[in-house]
């Protein structure tokens, strides 16, 4: 299995993080312009709740279903994390209030997790039959990209601008990265 993980401090209050949580289906497409849709099936952030989202990156298409498998809203810190229908992709997003505002952890992890087959079948999953999909600093850059860019959502209230769908493979998160630091 590989797992990558960002985290970033905001000086914005826990409750903003907070209520971009509770408002996730709207906030998703508006928090990066490489997101275009998302949809809480279940219209709830709660633990079994279906969820699909979709965004294009480097010209590729993440179009994923799953479920929320654990979905615990604290007073001072949450945890969500999504597994996808192929049980291959899990992404948690962690929310806890800090001395100076809040901290967002974002964590992807790819693969299966049995042990000696899920190593057999990874080989084959991320090196022979989704190679392309599988590129790892593109999906490291775009995480970077996500936290900076709510950062900015809550901290400044400052949305990203929207690529024409049509230009969204003319832009990679490496270069959207370059310009916003």
């Amino acid at each position: 299995m590989i797992t990558l993980r960002e985290q970033i401090d905001i000086p914005a209050s826990y409750e903003k993080l907070e209520n971009w949580l509770h408002n996730f289906e709207t906030e998703f497409v508006k928090w990066s312009p490489f997101h275009l849709e998302c949809q809480l099936l279940d219209h709830s952030i709660a633990a079994g709740s279906k969820v699909r989202f979709y965004e294009i990156v480097m010209g590729l298409d993440y179009d994923v279903t799953g479920a929320l498998i654990q979905s615990n809203l604290e007073k001072d810190h949450f945890l969500i994390e999504f597994q996808s229908d192929k049980k291959t992709a899990f992404i948690t997003f962690e929310g806890m209030r800090t001395e100076n505002g809040c901290r967002f952890s974002h964590t992807e992890s790819f693969g299966l997790t049995t042990p000696v087959i899920g190593s057999v079948m990874n080989f084959l999953i991320f090196k022979v039959l989704y190679r392309k999909k599988a590129d790892f600093g593109l999906i490291q850059d775009d995480m970077k990209l996500d936290n900076l860019y709510l950062k900015r959502i809550l901290a400044e209230g400052r949305y990203p601008e929207r690529f024409p769908e049509g230009e969204l493979k003319n832009h990679t998160p490496a270069e959207e990265l370059k310009n916003l630091q």
